[in-house]
């Protein structure tokens, strides 16, 4: 996979868990854990883009 390809997704899957998030987050029912758990993912994948980023 280029460089470009696993960028591209890197950021898809971050968007995807950002929108899960939003949708956990208005359910008041949503167990918090669950929650904490998608975000430390969504926050490696950030990093994982940065360092991608910085190398190109």
């Amino acid at each position: 996979m280029s460089m470009k390809a696993r960028l591209m997704s890197l950021l898809r899957q971050h968007s995807e868990l950002d929108d899960e998030i939003r949708v956990r987050q208005a359910d008041l029912s949503e167990d918090t854990l669950d929650i904490w758990t998608l975000k430390r993912k969504k926050l490696a994948l950030k990093e994982q883009i940065e360092a991608l980023r910085q190398r190109a």
